[in-house]
């Protein structure tokens, strides 16, 4: 069920999201604003992502993975019970740069 809540749409249902995060210097285009444009298409696309959603331990809980070279956890499904101190969290997020690395299967 959506619903629209002060003009935002807001989802009532328990999730659980997995937001997979390429930081890696081939999402960066320099003639849109390069690194700055990165830091708020991706963090606006993942702020309203996070306020559509009831944060909490038995709402809606999120996960991130960031990932150029190497992939690393940014923060797990448990780290975050309500979305003011997950939105902080995605505040401090920056672009780390580096190789893109999606694993090949032969």
């Amino acid at each position: 069920m959506i619903l629209c809540v002060g003009g935002c749409l807001v989802c009532a249902k328990q999730a659980e999201i997995g937001i997979l995060l390429d930081h890696s210097t081939s999402v960066v285009d320099p003639t849109r604003g390069g690194y700055d444009n990165w830091d708020i298409a991706v963090r606006w696309f993942i702020n309203i992502l996070i306020q559509a959603f009831p944060i909490g331990p038995t709402l809606t809980r999120v996960g991130m993975v960031g990932f150029s070279s190497r992939a690393w956890l940014s923060f797990g499904f448990n780290a975050y019970n309500n979305s003011r101190t997950m939105l902080e969290a995605v505040k401090r997020e920056d672009i780390r740069g580096g190789e893109t690395n999606f694993a090949q299967v032969n």
